[in-house]
């Protein structure tokens, strides 16, 4: 009877640090932060209350909040329950959680917590059912300088992964969060129910990258591209994706040892590359394939083939600040200036932007 009569003392005590009551608008703001990894959306919804002047951990989050058996744990903010959403399945600190949208709650011990993500998303955390548990999640706390508001932080992010902040008063946790970007991209092209050329295009290149003896499948995805393509009434998209279509093909047949055939459609995009074809080309095996020397040359070609392509000059320009000389960065830069002032053509300002920037910081340096 007195562990039930402590009980709801302190429950009733509780409710000023964990909802607002009475005000026309909530002392404790209402908080949305995002981030994205490996093409993954995640949305943390939460109530940021103020520590004004309380003792919050050990104080009105108590330590160990287990009576009769049943545990008790802490919403993470106020309000509402907080709740941590992902677009695409992940990894917290190594275990595995579907996509969707979860009720986040903490057990609360003086060095170690218990992070729990649940099914259960109702009001607070006073019918917190175990039962609904989907992963708990134990990390080390830290002592860490004054903080007056609650909040959530995505710190330390990566291509894959990003860890996630909780802190308030002079205490943090926290925890890692990975996911697998390749199947993620996969698994949102497979899901469209009307694919495009784009999206075979992807499929090939992405199904190379997961496992390089699929070439079949591969070039299957690049003929199903440009059946897509070969539709477009826009001429610019048309011959877009189909200079990506004969490039990759000829890459792939190349792999295969049939370089004749490789050399023919290679032969064919050049002689019909326009535009930013050359660019993302040359780009794509520097900046992705790590393949310097082949970037170089494409850019030399492109050149030799296409003098007019202004765009050449802005990939050999990117090239250049990549391999840390500013002069020729700035020098091609200046070309397509040039090339565009002549050719009156609508990038002329952004040609410019260039030019100046990188003239700036040449001189200057």
């Amino acid at each position: 009877m007195k562990g039930s009569i402590f009980l709801s003392l302190y429950l009733l005590a509780a409710i000023g640090f964990s909802q607002d009551v009475g005000g026309k608008t909530l002392v404790s703001q209402s908080r949305t932060t995002t981030a994205n990894i490996g093409k993954c959306d995640i949305t943390i919804k939460y109530h940021s209350p103020s520590v004004n002047g309380r003792k919050i951990f050990g104080g009105i989050v108590p330590f160990d909040f287990v009576v009769d058996g049943k545990e008790y744990p802490w919403r993470a903010g106020s309000n509402q329950r907080t709740t941590i959403e992902f677009s695409h399945p992940v990894e917290v600190e190594g275990q595995k959680l579907d996509s969707g949208s979860y009720g986040f709650l903490v057990l609360v011990s003086e060095k170690d917590w218990t992070l729990i993500f649940s099914s259960g998303k109702s009001w607070g955390a006073f019918n917190y059912d175990k039962a609904n548990d989907i992963i708990r999640v134990p990390v080390k706390t830290k002592t860490m300088p004054f903080q007056e508001w609650l909040s959530y932080e995505f710190i330390n992010p990566k291509t894959e992964s990003v860890d996630v902040q909780l802190r308030w008063e002079e205490t943090a946790v926290t925890f890692n969060i990975q996911t697998d970007a390749f199947s993620n991209i996969i698994s949102d092209i497979e899901s469209k129910e009307q694919k495009d050329a784009n999206d075979y295009q992807e499929l090939a290149v992405r199904t190379l990258e997961g496992n390089p003896n699929q070439k079949e499948l591969a070039l299957d995805y690049l003929e199903k591209s440009r059946l897509a393509f070969d539709t477009m009434s826009n001429e610019y998209y048309r011959q877009h994706y189909n200079f990506a279509y004969q490039i990759l093909k000829a890459e792939i047949l190349e792999s295969q040892g049939k370089k004749d055939q490789a050399k023919d459609l290679k032969e064919k995009a050049w002689t019909t590359a326009s535009g930013f074809n050359i660019y993302y080309y040359a780009l794509r095996k520097y900046a992705v394939e790590g393949e310097k020397k082949e970037a170089l040359d494409i850019l030399k070609q492109g050149v030799k083939t296409h003098p007019d392509n202004f765009q050449t000059h802005f990939a050999f320009g990117e090239y250049y600040l990549k391999e840390k000389n500013q002069q020729k960065a700035t020098e091609h830069f200046k070309k397509a200036l040039d090339m565009t002032i002549e050719q009156k053509s609508r990038w002329e300002n952004y040609a410019r932007y260039l030019y100046l920037q990188n003239k700036l910081v040449f001189e200057r340096n």
